[in-house]
């Protein structure tokens, strides 16, 4: 297989395609819902719009950061720079809280000062064309998230999930102002902004997960009862996991019996790792053995 082959089929690039169309698609929603919004006196489109240009330094944070995370292993970073995807999303998820924050705040004021705006009808067509561009890109960007298990991508089209709708309510709010209730359209820009600030809780809490080390307890199971299948394997007295982007690291110990050669328990050792990288897609795991 050819270098050119093998470059197109890494999870990384591949995920880095996905991230740099969520760029194209995003930078052209947002301008054209932030002077469709300005032009046409819709709070909802403008909020929506401004979202749209947050998704779209989102989406350019985390190309850079799966660009950053595909450099090889060095002195100074033994295991990688995968970590610089997740620290990407950490950012973004500081910018999304900023943006929601300040859409609500903008809404809370036209309460307060009684100035709602009514939307020209006209926003209801480009809101449906913009759907139907988020929709169609959302599943692409949807599998390939899974494709390459990638937490930016995967942000990315849980954020592409919350815009559709946001769009859509775009609809329900500028019918009810051009029908005698101009208030509904900051009631739902203020929705949008509590819609983003929850998208910003759930990237910052996935991302600070895996920067944190965190690891999910219900694969530590999985890994454990594999490894206690091995017939040679008395206990498993210590296993911790760690993720490095999309690797994962495993540090295992597992007792077996103390006459055993150092010949076949390194040999044990062997069999763990390969079972473990098999069936889940371990990239490393360190076994150590103690006698019984």
């Amino acid at each position: 297989m050819s270098n050119n082959s093998k470059a197109s089929n890494d999870p990384t690039n591949e995920a880095s395609k996905g991230s740099f169309t969520g760029i194209i698609v995003y930078l052209i929603l947002a301008a054209v819902k932030i002077v469709s919004g300005t032009l046409f006196n819709s709070s909802t489109m403008l909020a929506d719009g401004l979202n749209n240009l947050t998704d779209t330094v989102s989406s350019i944070t985390i190309f850079i950061g799966l660009r950053l995370s595909n450099r090889p292993a060095d002195n100074n970073h033994h295991f990688g720079h995968d970590k610089y995807e997740p620290l990407a999303s950490f950012l973004i998820s500081l910018l999304m809280f900023t943006v929601g924050y300040d859409i609500i705040a903008s809404g809370v004021r036209r309460f307060i000062s009684q100035e709602f705006l009514v939307p020209d009808t006209t926003i209801i067509w480009i809101t449906l064309a913009s759907s139907v561009v988020l929709y169609f890109t959302y599943l692409y960007i949807s599998r390939l998230a899974k494709k390459t298990n990638s937490l930016g991508l995967s942000s990315t089209a849980k954020d592409m999930r919350n815009d559709i709708l946001i769009s859509l309510s775009t609809v329900v709010s500028t019918l009810a102002s051009t029908n005698g209730y101009p208030i509904v359209d900051t009631i739902v820009s203020i929705g949008v902004g509590l819609v983003i600030i929850k998208s910003a809780f759930e990237v910052f809490r996935d991302s600070t997960f895996i920067l944190s080390d965190g690891f999910d307890e219900e694969r530590i199971q999985q890994y454990k009862e594999l490894i206690l299948k091995h017939p040679k394997v008395i206990e498993v007295s210590g296993i911790r996991g760690r993720l490095s982007g999309q690797m994962i690291y495993l540090d295992v110990t597992i007792k077996i019996d103390g006459k055993m050669s150092v010949n076949e328990s390194h040999h044990v050792t062997e069999e763990i790792e390969h079972a473990l990288t098999y069936k889940y897609g371990v990239h490393d795991t360190d076994v150590h053995v103690e006698p019984i």
